[in-house]
């Protein structure tokens, strides 16, 4: 029970990252794992869309922006070498106003600059909108081409086995409940599970239990964070013929994008509306409001207390967190967001709740919700904070780009450099990215 490095979660973040590790390396890495098996959370309650970059800042986000569009040829060979589902149906972001569309233009020019064809967008107005989908209303759209349908939990699954066949072993069931760290060693504690687990190093990529990881190692304590539930309502497959592309809108709040549903197309075929953003008080309260009740004192008074109550203070919050609520309790009301573009969409086309997916967002200390991904360094740690979209798109380049960062820091030195032929190809993440060889 004595590793190298152990990397905590077993979402696609952690094996992606781990995999890196015994790509690039000779030494013994674990990855521990609170369930049964890998991407049991996150990383499969989510759109499963591998997206492009076209909405994503070329320069204010321009790593997350870089790891996309390098990740899109990888996850497209790896789907067809595996045999896993790989449906290219395209996305619709649509525009409800003219001032809408002056974003769309945007992001055409974004696309581009992001490095994707000038072949694979296109600016549609209202009329071409209708010619391509004719169920669907707006001022026109942004066309993404190559967006991408998958089924993330299958590309996890597959990616844990190209890492055991690397050496990395998965210790499931351990959910990490403490990571005790130094300079020399960190021992990393299980409630219910014994014996602890040590490592020269560890990396943190608990998802929803990071930030809390984190502090127990003594990071990040300027940091909290918020758990939002966002639920998927599952489409009648009679209704499922309206559109046949994903569609999104321009976001009212560029800030929070997560909080406009949007239409979905499954890798299955299947269609669900969804996911709203409902607070609740634990990563894992997938189903349930008032019963999860008694359980919102101890979130709230999680230190740092400061950064929720800034946050809870502005009065934009307590009525986003209001509506939310509503559009759990009603699907009307999740039904009458989606009919803003889809009109011909009708409450009883909503049959049944789908899988509902939750997203931690991490709070500074200003009360201002975080948008982009946080990396925190302690003693013998490293820890990835607001992992979230696009975070399963950008996984395979991201995290080459964390072990890039770690190694260059020294901190992998106590592993033996050792190249082995995978799946995935550093030279050509390494040439996206713009890392060192």
């Amino acid at each position: 029970m004595e590793f190298d490095v152990a990397v905590v979660g077993g979402g696609i973040l952690g094996t992606s990252l781990a995999y890196w590790l015994a790509a690039r390396y000779e030494g013994t890495i674990a990855v521990l794992e609170r369930e049964a098996t890998v991407a049991r959370h996150t990383s499969s309650r989510n759109t499963g869309v591998v997206h492009r970059p076209f909405y994503l800042h070329p320069e204010e986000r321009k790593r997350f922006a870089r790891a996309s569009q390098t990740s899109y040829p990888l996850w497209k060979k790896y789907a067809a070498d595996k045999g896993l589902p790989w449906r290219e149906v395209g996305t619709l972001k649509v525009a409800m106003s003219d001032h809408d569309m002056a974003y769309l233009e945007k992001n055409a020019k974004w696309a581009v600059q992001n490095g994707m064809d000038p072949s694979e967008v296109a600016l549609l107005d209202a009329s071409q909108v209708q010619r391509l989908e004719p169920n669907l209303r707006c001022s026109g759209a942004l066309l993404a081409r190559t967006d991408t349908c998958v089924d993330y939990r299958a590309f996890t699954e597959a990616i844990r086995g190209d890492a055991e066949r690397m050496g990395v072993a998965f210790l499931t069931g351990f959910p990490v409940s403490e990571i005790r760290a130094n300079s020399h060693r960190q021992t990393l504690r299980s409630n219910g599970y014994s014996p602890d687990v040590q490592a020269k190093f560890v990396v943190n990529c608990a998802g929803g239990e990071a930030v809390r990881l984190a502090h127990t190692a003594g990071v990040a304590l300027d940091y909290t964070d918020l758990n939002f539930r966002g639920e998927y309502w599952i489409v009648d497959r009679g209704a499922a013929a309206l559109v046949s592309r994903n569609v999104y809108s321009v976001p009212r709040q560029s800030d929070l994008p997560f909080l406009d549903p949007h239409w979905i197309v499954r890798a299955d075929g299947r269609r669900d509306i969804g996911p709203n953003a409902v607070p609740v008080p634990s990563p894992y309260d997938y189903e349930g409001l008032f019963e999860h009740a008694k359980e919102w004192p101890t979130k709230i008074f999680e230190p740092p207390v400061g950064n929720k109550v800034r946050l809870a203070v502005s009065g934009a919050f307590l009525g986003m967190a209001a509506r939310e609520l509503l559009s759990s309790l009603s699907k009307g009301e999740m039904m009458r967001r989606v009919q803003r573009f889809i009109p011909r969409l009708r409450e009883r086309d909503l049959v049944s709740r789908g899988f509902a997916g939750v997203r931690a967002s991490v709070v500074n200390a200003k009360g201002v919700i975080e948008k982009e991904a946080i990396e925190v360094e302690g003693a013998g740690s490293f820890h990835v904070l607001n992992y979230n979209s696009p975070g399963a798109t950008g996984a395979p380049a991201y995290t080459a780009s964390v072990v890039a960062t770690l190694a260059a820091e020294g901190r992998l030195d106590h592993l033996r450099p050792a190249a082995k032929a995978g799946p995935w190809s550093w030279d050509a993440v390494a040439q996206g990215m713009g890392l060192a060889g």
